[in-house]
């Protein structure tokens, strides 16, 4: 009797006889040991005995025979070693993955009806999409990029709450630009932004990977002087020189560069619509040049509806034919235009003027 009173006691004991070789202290009833050597000096340790590895930070698990790291099925808060190819962080069944900050389910990884965000619109339909969903806190979120060099407007995209989608960011370390979507429900509109205190252009390029790799500029739009008041200008193939390619997008400022000399300059042919008549015709916004071949009369659209808008009517039918009413070279009222007669008509807001 007293040998099996003094075996009970013995189990009853034995992790304390364990821990006595190991250090005191402990993390949540698990004992600790400072490093490896430590670690590997315990005698007597039963299967599925733990520790705590101070050195390595992590939990160690005897197998019978030896201490096995934890750190090899799991992430660590504070890192994992010896991370391997076929490592990953995710899950292996059909459920979304959540990586949170504050308990806020910030960023979702998963097929997109896993998710919930099958819409039934174009390109929302394929329940089998791949998808990382930037939930934000579910309402609006926002995806911002390290930029050094952007001394005010850290670049980001980000959403608005009315349903708006933006992106904005820095240009040139000082000015703005953004771009994106805005205006209340069945009144949305895109938006093209940049400045700041200058005539900073919107510049559309043309990349060519010949002769050395270069950027040929097709048009801008930029404002007609450094002023708050500048008026817009647009210009297209005003700069057609071969622009090399610089890595470090800081090439050089407007210096060099024209602004279009007008509301609008082209530098090359412009084309416009002509048409040649087959019946009587109303013409309207698709319209600008009109060859009248037959016995067709020319109907125009209120001037109050169009101002500025031009008109070219040449007729070629054979006899006089009947027009809306317009101003002659006499600013009379004339509501004809003679065989073999051509005709510039635009509308001041309130008639059609004659200008030829």
């Amino acid at each position: 009797m007293k040998l099996k009173y003094i075996y009970i006691i013995i189990l009853l004991f034995f992790p304390f006889i364990i821990k006595a070789q190991i250090d005191a202290n402990s993390v949540m009833g698990i004992p600790q040991v400072t490093n490896n050597t430590e670690m590997l000096s315990i005698t007597g340790a039963q299967e599925s005995s733990m520790v705590y590895n101070i050195a390595q930070k992590g939990i160690y698990i005897f197998d019978g025979t030896t201490w096995v790291s934890t750190s090899g099925n799991n992430w660590l808060i504070n890192g994992n070693n010896g991370a391997t190819s076929s490592n990953f962080l995710g899950t292996t069944n059909d459920v979304r993955m959540q990586i949170r900050s504050n308990n806020l389910p910030i960023l979702e990884f998963g097929r997109r009806q896993t998710l919930n965000l099958v819409q039934s619109y174009p390109d929302y339909t394929d329940n089998n999409q791949p998808l990382v969903y930037i939930r934000g806190n579910g309402n609006i979120s926002a995806l911002q990029f390290a930029s050094s060099g952007a001394s005010f407007y850290r670049p980001m995209f980000f959403t608005t709450t009315n349903g708006s989608f933006r992106l904005k960011g820095s240009s040139g370390g000082t000015d703005l630009f953004e771009i994106g979507s805005a205006g209340p429900a069945n009144d949305g509109r895109m938006e093209f932004i940049v400045g700041d205190d200058g005539n900073e252009p919107i510049v559309f390029k043309r990349y060519d990977y010949r002769n050395g790799q270069f950027n040929t500029e097709l048009f801008r739009v930029q404002g007609s002087n450094n002023t708050a008041n500048a008026k817009p200008r647009f210009g297209i193939n005003i700069n057609p020189q071969h622009v090399a390619l610089d890595a470090t997008y800081n090439d050089s400022s407007n210096t060099g560069y024209n602004i279009a000399n007008s509301t609008l300059q082209v530098n090359g042919s412009v084309s416009t619509a002509i048409l040649r008549t087959t019946a009587s015709i109303t013409l309207t916004e698709d319209h600008y040049t009109i060859i009248i071949t037959g016995a067709h009369n020319i109907t125009l659209p209120s001037a109050a509806s169009c101002t500025g808008r031009i008109y070219i009517i040449k007729n070629i039918s054979g006899g006089n034919r009947s027009i809306s009413t317009y101003r002659n070279g006499s600013d009379g009222n004339s509501t004809n235009i003679g065989n073999n007669k051509r005709l510039w008509l635009q509308s001041d807001g309130s008639f059609w003027q004659q200008i030829n």
